[in-house]
């Protein structure tokens, strides 16, 4: 079976990888192989792909920068798409981005054209589509607030454009994540500023997150519980420093796991669970995960 759907997917003209370890495409660097794994740049050939797919009924999921997912020890039982179109486009304020073009290559670009309103998320890990996807942001800014429209690849195979209001952003939120969209560009709407303003915020922006833990992790756990932070929650708990196997909660910020050299995902997993049990148990509040979760039947997103 392995190898009909190996061929399948060669035909299309794509190198595909077998048995491709996850974790070297994450920040958390943790998880297991995937049993497919393809670097798309074209428009056309996730078109293909996507066709193909339906065809055989072989799960994917779409990769971006790895800064918000956590993998399976086990890996994932389908092919992993690797979001490799970085190219940008600029006109009157406006800048088309490829969704797998980095957040701070698309913060960097917009400084260097005197483009104000992506300071905020300088220094965030990841991709613009992964950014748009989960409405990515800081300090009361979030991305979704700077989309102008983002075109996707459908279910059904086809190419359209969404405008703002048809993404439904909220707090860390999109209607991808509730639908089987595949972002693949995004039109931001910038603002004409001066440069070296821009540039002293972007950098005052980043020397806010130097205090962030510095070994691998996939940023914050879960989402603040509005008027809480989930943080602080979770150091009152007593979870600072928290440790089963070599996974942590940091001892710098508590709404981070962070790997301190071999954590395995079970490890992470156990965390979680403790974390969310803890804060059950003090505060009576729900924590829901902001992270994603490849190849667990419980925590898949």
């Amino acid at each position: 079976m392995a190898q009909d759907y190996l061929k399948s997917i060669e035909k299309l003209g794509l190198i595909v990888k077998t048995n491709e370890l996850l974790a070297k495409y994450t920040t958390f660097k943790i998880g297991g192989p995937a049993d497919f794994f393809v670097e798309v740049e074209k428009e056309e050939e996730l078109i293909k792909l996507l066709k193909e797919f339906k065809e055989i009924k072989l799960p994917y999921f779409i990769l971006g920068g790895g800064s918000n997912l956590l993998v399976a020890d086990e890996g994932f039982r389908g092919i992993v798409i690797k979001m490799s179109n970085v190219k940008c486009q600029m006109s009157n304020g406006e800048i088309i981005a490829g969704a797998g073009v980095s957040l701070g290559k698309l913060v960097e670009l917009a400084a260097k054209n005197s483009l104000a309103g992506l300071e905020f998320a300088a220094g965030i890990p990841g991709t613009v589509g992964g950014a748009v996807r989960g409405n990515a942001g800081a300090w009361q800014q979030a991305i979704g607030d700077k989309v102008k429209r983002v075109k996707v690849l459908t279910p059904q195979g086809e190419i359209r454009w969404l405008n703002n209001s048809d993404c439904q952003f909220s707090y860390r939120q999109s209607r991808f994540k509730k639908t089987k969209e595949i972002i693949w560009e995004v039109e931001l709407e910038l603002e004409k500023g001066d440069k070296k303003e821009i540039q002293e915020k972007t950098k005052e922006n980043l020397a806010k997150r130097s205090s962030q833990p510095k070994e691998p992790s996939a940023g914050c756990i879960f989402v603040n519980p509005k008027p809480f932070a989930a943080g602080e929650l979770i150091d009152k708990c007593g979870l600072k420093g928290k440790r089963i196997g070599d996974a942590q909660v940091s001892p710098k910020h508590a709404n981070f796991i962070v790997n301190l050299g071999s954590a395995k995902a079970e490890d992470v997993i156990k965390l979680i669970e403790l974390i969310k049990k803890k804060v059950k148990e003090k505060f009576g509040v729900n924590l829901k995960e902001e992270i994603c979760f490849l190849g667990f039947a419980k925590f898949l997103r």
